[in-house]
């Protein structure tokens, strides 16, 4: 099992195995009756992990904290899901909302190559200071163009894994940015 993989309880393996987790279809697929058939099961699975305390306190943050919405949004994605009328198990069974269950399960979705040496950069996070986000966006720069991360989509998932490994909000975003600059080239 990954390191960054949350431990799930069997009942929660069953649930997770209900689930179909993909953002994109074959054409022809019931989209629609995917959503149907993921409802009941990812309420299901998102009440046990929370009733059990089992997703980490920073991926929470990801869906909770206003700090870690880039862009010009206003709010915490839990709050823009709300503007939008998805709240509670409405938000939680929303499409776009499999992207942050996927975050809350697996950590960041990468390349594990890509991951080692993002983190080999970092070494010990409580080590980690002002003078090293430079030298860190530099080697997250050459870690997309290294790997092809060159989709937004990736940008998203750098700033989940610098979070995951414990840097601050400001640095979580200095991560972000720079792997945006390096997908646009």
């Amino acid at each position: 099992m990954n390191r960054h993989h949350i431990a799930l309880l069997p009942a929660e393996e069953e649930l997770l195995a209900q689930i179909d987790l993909r953002d994109s279809f074959p054409p022809g697929t019931d989209a629609h009756a995917i959503y149907q058939t993921n409802k009941a099961p990812i309420v299901a699975l998102l009440r046990s992990l929370v009733d059990r305390d089992a997703i980490p306190k920073r991926r929470l943050a990801l869906w909770t904290d206003p700090a870690l919405q880039p862009g010009r949004a206003r709010g915490s994605h839990r709050d823009l899901f709300a503007a939008n009328d998805s709240r509670g198990p409405e938000a939680f069974t929303h499409p776009h909302f499999k992207t942050f269950l996927r975050y809350f399960l697996f950590g960041a979705d990468l390349p594990q190559p890509a991951i080692d040496e993002f983190e080999k950069q970092i070494g010990n996070p409580e080590w980690f200071g002002g003078s090293d986000i430079i030298a860190l966006a530099k080697r997250t720069r050459e870690i997309v163009r290294k790997y092809g991360l060159r989709h937004y989509s990736h940008a998203d998932e750098f700033q989940r894994l610098a979070l995951d490994n414990g840097l601050s909000n400001d640095h979580v975003a200095s991560v972000r940015k720079a792997a945006m600059e390096a997908a646009r080239r």
